[in-house]
């Protein structure tokens, strides 16, 4: 029996199979290094909001142990500052950079991702206009948290002063 018209179909088939594996392979390898890098993404974030709660948890017991708000606002200093100490730094109408620096440095010995940076703003937000020597009862805490490839996530607490060592908490959100 003479099989000339089939010759080489073996070959077509094998090279066939082969083409389909490869590109079964190159998908597959495409949705692993995908997955891999949302899940990187979701990890980074969730650590980065972490630090920003850090970060304002860190403020309001600082808050809590001072006498007079105003003076926060007018260049005190947190115990947490990496770089310049000189004068306060102002944001816009009133935010008043209160702490700033490496994540590490503010939680030693937690093991915290060398790449996280934090800030703390804090602003007045009392509900009456201050006059001159008003004390500021009600204050804007924001906690920024700043990570590797760009991350970044922000909590702000709205609190008052409960009595001479306290803060109440009046609300808490995550910025956008």
């Amino acid at each position: 029996m003479n099989n000339d018209g089939e010759r080489g179909i073996a070959l077509v088939f094998v090279m066939t199979a082969t083409a389909l594996l490869t590109a079964l392979v190159g998908s597959l390898t495409l949705v692993v290094i995908t997955d891999t890098a949302v899940a990187t993404n979701h990890r980074e974030a969730v650590a980065a909001l972490y630090a920003a709660e850090a970060a304002v948890e860190f403020a309001l017991a600082e808050l809590a142990a001072a006498d007079d708000w105003s003076d926060l606002l007018d260049g005190g200093r947190s115990a947490f500052i990496n770089g310049m100490p000189d004068g306060p730094r102002v944001v816009g109408a009133d935010a008043i950079l209160h702490g700033s620096g490496r994540l590490r440095d503010l939680v030693p010995g937690s093991g915290a991702d060398p790449s996280l940076s934090v800030a703390i703003w804090i602003a007045d937000r009392s509900a009456e206009p201050k006059d001159e020597g008003a004390s500021v009862e009600r204050l804007s805490v924001v906690g920024e948290a700043f990570g590797a490839r760009g991350t970044r996530r922000a909590v702000e607490a709205i609190v008052e002063k409960a009595d001479t060592s306290a803060v109440r908490l009046l609300a808490w959100r995550e910025l956008p």
